[in-house]
């Protein structure tokens, strides 16, 4: 049957079999709030090793660039450091697992977990530890660089190696505090490196909780290895912020150009900074470094807040700045004059937009100009720069990019998420409901329900406590969306899928079943232990998505089932994985601009060689690859079997 609604209240008493009852039916919140006071070793490590892509690198400025404008910026004065995911770990338990849980044998991290679990009052702990419906795991998770308070983060949850219990699948994480770390070793060559004291806790930095995810695995590891580790997507809550931080150069660390640092950042997003009481965008700490905090219009793109903030002029007045000497003699125009004038300049237009956005409000008429320039780039990057500033008139220039312009798409769609004005709800709505490419719908399908999750169009149900299902009626044609990462949802656009009969699909538990000539289906469940359950339903997707969530489907058995359902041509749609629009690196830029039988060239070539607009926007970054590896995996072979079924029935009409 389906999930069980949470329990509420304060924590239960653990003593007597009517209080284990309790936990088992309950496996949800309030259980207790156990601080752990261990963290995780080489899982984590595993982890961190995969990060090298997600780092958040600004751009460097070139010498070339220097040379053209000839002045000081933030740039020349400090490194930005606190760049990196700051990893986090913690001890949780597990509960509701029907049977598959288990015991761990006694060490350390056992003993921590027990620790805590006394702590709170707990009287009978060997029977909450060795229960069947109960299991001890390691929880982690990465923290992304300037993330606010109350930011969600993803957890990965696995079971020890010596664990008992065989499977995760249903379980539910009770709230737990993952805590920043280091190692002994690396502070003092003689520590102990086994065990917990190897690990040396820092402080609790995230709060974890929530429904696991279980069977999309992290590499291509087998079903079995699969069930024994889970995720749970935004289960984490950042209990601070991570900010930002400029380290001054060593021959800039005097207290006064600190000062004059932070000074200058504030300065330019006072009129857009709604943070915390009392706070700013920058703060001087001392000598060495400024803290910087993400305003909140750049919080779905992070790499270009640093963008903007390094070119900040650090000179108070750029205006009475006269730029260096050319090969006609000395230019007398001022640094903002050269800006608006290159901003008209489709070769220059992405360096001068950014440069005018980090001079602040007063950039906004100049922006306004390149609105009316007959170059599609300079119009966007007008515009785009517009939005973070906070002003909506470049919001339908910035919805022709979508529409229009795959290289601007995922730009475009995050300015306009981080822009709270009617024009972005109305033309995202546009996009949502008329585009007919796959990035384009559902990359304005992210980027209003980011803006507004209230909105009707993204407004969806959440099935099993354990995915999201939304219809968005469309007039284009009809596609089925999953996603691998951030978010366990299913989308679908257009009019009602229909499964074709007749078919078999099966996915851990559950069977779905229909003969030639049936108008509807069954779905069975075959439990391990317990009754097999058996019911009718109609063709209709949703309607099937309904029942299996009723009957106990998770997340990851409808991915699979619909992707069966693909690969055997049983849906009368198309489906897709993760249609996100990505950002194009500036080498690819160049070698699309080359090859003149891409069907992208003609558009990069109006993007002029070695303009850099930058990486994937934070709002469509895919986080973690190895996260969707099992589903992208899947996918991979859908599309491959699909290619080479069109090769057989091509070379059978031949």
């Amino acid at each position: 049957m389906g999930r069980q609604s949470p329990a509420h209240g304060g924590m239960p008493s653990f003593g007597g079999e009517a209080m284990i009852r309790c936990v088992r039916i309950a496996r949800r919140r309030e259980i207790g709030r156990w601080a752990v006071r261990g963290v995780l070793g080489a899982g984590l490590l595993t982890l961190v090793a995969l990060l090298g892509c997600t780092t958040l690198q600004p751009r460097l400025q070139s010498d070339e660039e220097n040379e053209h404008y000839a002045i000081e910026t933030i740039r020349n004065k400090v490194t930005v450091g606190n760049a990196m995911p700051v990893p986090v770990g913690g001890i949780g338990l597990v509960v509701g697992l029907e049977g598959t849980g288990g015991d761990c044998p006694p060490d350390s991290w056992r003993e921590i977990l027990e620790n805590e679990l006394r702590k709170e009052g707990v009287q009978d702990i060997r029977k909450v530890m060795t229960s069947p419906d109960h299991a001890m795991v390691y929880v982690s998770g990465l923290i992304p660089p300037g993330a606010s308070k109350g930011d969600p983060i993803d957890l990965e949850v696995y079971l020890p190696r010596n664990s008992r219990a065989t499977s995760l699948r249903g379980g539910y994480l009770h709230k737990c505090y993952l805590f920043n770390y280091d190692f002994a070793e690396r502070l003092s060559p003689s520590a102990d490196p086994n065990g917990p004291r190897g690990l040396l806790r820092g402080h609790p930095l995230v709060v974890a909780e929530g429904s696991l995810l279980v069977g999309m695995g992290t590499n291509d590891e087998d079903e079995t290895a699969s069930l024994k580790r889970g995720r749970i997507w935004g289960g984490g809550r950042c209990l601070a912020p991570t900010t930002f931080s400029l380290i001054l150069n060593p021959n800039e660390q005097f207290a006064r150009v600190a000062a004059l640092v932070a000074e200058r950042i504030n300065e330019t997003f006072q009129a857009g900074y709604r943070g915390d009481p009392g706070t700013a965008v920058a703060e001087a700490k001392d000598k060495y470094s400024v803290v910087l905090r993400v305003p909140p219009q750049y919080r779905l793109n992070t790499p270009r807040f640093l963008r903007v903030v390094l070119d900040i002029p650090f000179t108070p007045d750029p205006r009475v700045i006269s730029c260096p000497l050319n090969e006609k003699g000395n230019d007398h125009r001022s640094y903002r004059q050269r800006l608006a004038d290159d901003l008209l300049d489709p070769a220059k237009t992405v360096v001068a937009a950014l440069r005018l956005e980090s001079l602040g409000q007063n950039s906004k008429a100049t922006l306004k100009k390149g609105l009316k320039s007959e170059h599609p780039l300079v119009r966007f990057c007008s515009a785009e720069a517009l939005a973070y500033l906070g002003d909506p008139e470049g919001g339908n220039e910035l919805a022709e990019a979508v529409a229009h312009s795959p290289l601007l798409r995922s730009f475009a769609l995050t300015a306009m998420a981080s822009l709270d004005e009617a024009v972005c709800h109305v033309r995202l709505a546009e996009l949502l409901t008329s585009g007919q490419e796959d990035e384009v719908r559902y990359g304005a399908f992210r980027a209003l329900r980011t803006l507004n999750p209230r909105h009707k169009l993204v407004q969806g149900e959440l099935l099993n406590d354990s995915f999201w299902l939304h219809r968005v009626q469309t007039n284009a044609t009809p596609l089925v969306h999953i996603s691998s990462t951030r978010r366990a949802e299913i989308v679908i656009f257009g009019e009602e899928p229909m499964l074709k009969p007749h078919f078999g699909l099966q996915a851990g538990e559950f069977v779905v079943t229909a003969a030639r000539d049936d108008t509807h289906c069954w779905i069975s469940r075959v439990p391990l232990h317990g009754r097999q359950v058996r019911r009718p339903c109609s063709l209709e997707l949703t309607k099937v998505l309904r029942t299996l969530a009723d009957m106990g489907c998770m997340y990851p058995e409808a991915v699979a089932l619909l992707q069966q359902a693909d690969v055997g041509g049983v849906l009368s749609c198309r489906l897709r994985c993760d249609a996100l629009p990505q950002a194009t690196p500036v080498e690819e830029l160049a070698r699309i601009g080359q090859q003149k039988s891409d069907p992208r060239a003609a558009e990069a070539e109006l993007i002029p060689a070695g303009q850099d607009l930058g990486p994937t926007p934070t709002l469509f970054d895919n986080g973690l690859t190895a996260h969707s590896a099992r589903v992208q995996k899947r996918q991979r072979l859908v599309e491959s079997s699909k290619q080479q079924q069109v090769l057989h029935e091509d070379a059978a009409q031949e």
